[in-house]
């Protein structure tokens, strides 16, 4: 059973409220993945989700998913086939998600309001993957946990994730980034990278872009 502190309580809800309203007025997202170089085409959402090594048939699970940003990308691996779950805590994303899953004819995707930590899925999982989130979901430890427990073996994990640069010219720009991302509670001090090698035993891919800011890395479940 997972026990959830109170401040985790009020930080998730405060994250659903933040996101729900970007989802309603989507500027916010397009800007983001504008400067992040994370479009919904962009060549590192195509690296990140090629390197699951989908076939058709396969289920996916797109964590943190948005208003369905991956979508695309994903589709042209399953060809809807197999299922594409999409999970977010933000109901006002998901219907985003819904809208672009009917005009593009989409049938296998499903999706779930949840906390991602507290779902249980009913078919065993081939692929996950999360862009720009685990520097957001307040439990990130647990939801990594999930992810390892919840892929089959042999099983791929793969995200797009958020640093701040380690050159000293690039100092001022840390100290700016990290004021003005605490509004939408993106945290750059996680140990997310040590973390996910414990779990998984080693990185195998990992390639960093947009001047160190942002990566790709994909771990595979042994």
């Amino acid at each position: 059973m997972i026990i959830m502190r109170k401040e985790e309580k009020n930080d998730i809800e405060r994250i659903k409220y933040i996101y729900d309203k970007a989802a309603i007025n989507p500027i916010t997202y397009y800007l983001d993945a504008f400067f992040g170089m994370t479009t919904q085409n962009s060549l590192y959402r195509k690296i990140a989700i090629a390197n699951l090594d989908l076939k058709e048939n396969n289920v996916v699970l797109d964590l943190a998913c948005g208003t369905g940003y991956n979508f695309k990308i994903i589709e042209k691996y399953l060809k809807n086939t197999g299922k594409l779950i999409g999970i977010d805590i933000s109901a006002q994303s998901l219907m985003a998600a819904k809208k672009r899953a009917k005009k593009h004819g989409w049938t296998n995707i499903e999706l779930v309001n949840i906390d991602f930590t507290k779902y249980e899925p009913n078919q065993p999982i081939n692929a996950i993957l999360t862009t720009l989130a685990l520097e957001i979901i307040p439990d990130y430890k647990t939801a990594i946990d999930k992810i390892h427990e919840l892929l089959l073996p042999k099983g791929r994990f793969s995200m797009i994730g958020m640093k701040l640069n380690n050159k000293v010219l690039f100092k001022p720009l840390n100290i700016f980034l990290e004021k003005i991302s605490r509004s939408v509670y993106i945290d750059y001090n996680r140990d997310i990278l040590k973390y996910i090698k414990s779990k998984f035993g080693k990185i195998d891919f990992f390639k960093e872009f947009n001047s160190g800011y942002f990566y790709i890395l994909t771990v595979r479940k042994r």
